[in-house]
């Protein structure tokens, strides 16, 4: 497991996701498989090859999401195929991935959030450690338990990672943002900015496109 010079994002190295690959066992019954089921968030690089005829839902405020298993250090998308195989429908594997997130944050006590400062705005974070944080997008009455009662510009630019920047905040700074994680990580989301409103998410303003760059440092 690699972990980034100011311990916010952990990231799974290679032989730990092959080694949780061959792990997992594909033709596990829907009892033992449903406790795995995660929303998958939409990627801003290309699906693997082979990942096809993949169950979606579209969330407010307009978030398509996918279905995978969690396997630890990443995650395995799940396919029509592989539902028909479980005998069950599309509408109840949604049901039950989001209800193991809300699981996730109801079972723990406390969550630790980092406090930082990028080009002198402050901004809180949050990281499961467990690869869901960014599906609390999907589910509002849980990100406001773990962000707390705060309005603010939410990012999920990877799998398990939630940023919440001030409102008023820049947004060619939220945008810089999450391109700077995208050209970290390899399986970075693609999702813009999202207003967080008295625990309603919407859609935020866009950069400004003016061509000047707010600078992180």
């Amino acid at each position: 497991m690699k972990t980034s010079e100011d311990e916010l994002v952990t990231t799974a190295d290679v032989a730990e996701v092959m080694a949780a690959i061959e792990a997992v066992d594909l033709e596990a019954p829907w009892v033992e498989a449903a406790p795995m089921l995660r929303p998958a968030l939409p990627r801003r690089r290309p699906l693997p090859p082979g990942t096809d005829d993949l169950p979606a839902q579209v969330y407010a405020p307009g978030i398509r999401a996918t279905l995978g298993l969690d396997i630890g250090p990443a995650i395995l998308f799940v396919n029509q195929v592989q539902l028909t195989a479980w005998g069950v429908s599309a509408d109840l594997a949604f049901r039950r991935a989001l209800s193991n997130i809300t699981g996730r944050v109801r079972r723990r006590k406390q969550f630790a959030l980092l406090h930082e400062h990028i080009a002198g705005v402050p901004t809180v974070a949050f990281q499961s450690r467990e690869g869901w944080a960014s599906s609390l997008l999907l589910l509002p009455d849980e990100l406001a338990h773990v962000l707390g009662e705060r309005n603010g510009l939410v990012l999920a630019p990877m799998r398990d990672l939630v940023m919440l920047l001030p409102l008023d905040a820049e947004p060619d700074l939220a945008h810089l943002i999450l391109e700077e994680f995208a050209e970290a990580d390899m399986n970075a989301l693609e999702l813009p900015p999202f207003a967080f409103v008295e625990g309603r998410l919407s859609a935020a303003a866009g950069p400004s496109h003016s061509g000047r760059k707010p600078r992180m440092h």
